[in-house]
Formats: structure tokens, C-alpha cells, sequence
């Protein structure tokens, strides 16, 4: 086998594991906007790098058919890629969107690591593993937990970090709505951009009539939670200024 030969497989391998990495990171673990809001596309740049990119250039510049050493340098490569695939899911994983919980006027995001292993052991839940999960969430009750979440509320976070004070969504909807914006306030919010928020709406089969929205915080961004005007049922979230 060739350089080039062995070099062409090693890429469409590694462009495979690349892909397949983009599509979970995009699709499940950070659906849009998370990936670019939270910073996880820069792990993702940095595995596809090493993997996709540097793995197979060391390939080219290593592979000699019939030289003694070859087996050992190929191996270290592929250790060198393994490291940093591992590293790179671990990371998405550990920083991933657990929960996007409505706290009545918005929303916020929960990652991962913000949630203790305490309250989800008091909840009696595991963490959600394929995509955030969308919750409710209720007034904490007893003086040790209302001081707990004040606490945290403090440094930015709120009763969305604890499971134990998750409830359905749909239980709360009409509460969420109650306190929703209408698109025009979003219209306003964002001048320039009202052809694309229309054409979002638009996608998702809606309008200025029949959408609400609130504000949602993801790590330092925000955005907007797009609401049915009818139902309070959550359409998605839109990359624009609440």
C-alpha cells in the first residue's frame, strides 16, 4: 500500500468519527444555538484537528511499506487520536445542556456540571443523556433548601439547578405564557432583523399572531424561547436578542 493509499483511508475513517462527533454534538447533546453559545464548538474544533486533520498528515509522513518501525509509529497515532477523541467527548459531555427549565418570566440553561450528584440523588433521577431536557420548575419549600437556592441564584443560577424542584413543563405553561412577550417586543429588540425572525417563524409554522416568546440565558448569551400564543408549548429557541 501507498502513502497516499494508506493516508486516504486514515482520513475517510477519521472524517467518519468526525462527522459522527458533529452530529451528536449538533443534533443531541447542543442542539442550535447551544454549541456555539456554551463554547463546546471549540472542543469540537480542537478533536476534529487532531483526528481528522493531523492524524492522517502523520500517516502520510510516517507510512513506508516494509519499514521496521511502522506498526509502532501507526499505533502511536492512533493513541494520539484515541487521546483526544476521549478527551474531547468527556469534555462536550461533562459541559453538555442537562435541562432548560422555565422559572416563570424565562428561561435558563442548566449544564452538567451545575447539577450535584446530592440533588439528583434527592430528586431520585439521572441525568439526561441524549439532549437537555425542557422542565418546570416549583417554589422550594423548608429553610435549608430556600436558602440553598438563593444561594446559588446569587452567582446566576436559580431553582432550575436543582431536580428535586423540576415538574413537567406543561404543568406550568399557562403561567409561562401568562408572563410571555409578544413577537413585536422581539421585533423591536432586534431592528434590521425582522425579515429573519419572520422567516424563523415562518419555518416553524408560525407567526407574529400565533408566537410568544421570553428571554433565555445560555452561559453569557441570550436569546429567545419561542412560545405557542395558544398553548404556551415550547417551538424552540431563536437566535435573537430577548
Amino acid at each position: 500500500m501507498s502513502r497516499f493509499r494508506a493516508f486516504g483511508w486514515h482520513f475517510l475513517i477519521s472524517l467518519s468519527v468526525g462527522l459522527a462527533l458533529l452530529a451528536m454534538s449538533w443534533f443531541v447533546w447542543y442542539p442550535a444555538p447551544m454549541l456555539t453559545a456554551i463554547g463546546g464548538h471549540e472542543i469540537f474544533l480542537l478533536v476534529v484537528g487532531i483526528d481528522v486533520v493531523l492524524g492522517p498528515l502523520l500517516t502520510l509522513v510516517v507510512f513506508k511499506s516494509g519499514k521496521r518501525s511502522l506498526v509502532f509509529d501507526l499505533a502511536v497515532i492512533a493513541a494520539l487520536q484515541v487521546g483526544a477523541l476521549v478527551y474531547g467527548v468527556d469534555t462536550l459531555l461533562q459541559a453538555r445542556p442537562a435541562y432548560v427549565a422555565a422559572l416563570g418570566s424565562d428561561f435558563q440553561v442548566v449544564q452538567a456540571t451545575e447539577v450535584t450528584d446530592a440533588n439528583l440523588l434527592k430528586a431520585k433521577v439521572t441525568m439526561p443523556w441524549f439532549g437537555p431536557k425542557w422542565v418546570g420548575t416549583k417554589a422550594p419549600e423548608g429553610r435549608h433548601l430556600v436558602d440553598e437556592v438563593s444561594a446559588v441564584s446569587e452567582i446566576g443560577g436559580g431553582r432550575g439547578h436543582f431536580p428535586q424542584l423540576h415538574i413537567p413543563y406543561e404543568s406550568m405553561a399557562k403561567d409561562v405564557l401568562a408572563k410571555s412577550r409578544p413577537i413585536s417586543t422581539l421585533l423591536a429588540a432586534n431592528p434590521g432583523k425582522a425579515d429573519e425572525i419572520r422567516a424563523w417563524l415562518k419555518g416553524r409554522n408560525h407567526d407574529e399572531n400565533s408566537a410568544k416568546y421570553q428571554p433565555i440565558k445560555i452561559s453569557a448569551s441570550e436569546y429567545a424561547v419561542i412560545l405557542d400564543s395558544a398553548s404556551g408549548a415550547v417551538v424552540g429557541i431563536a437566535p435573537f436578542k430577548p
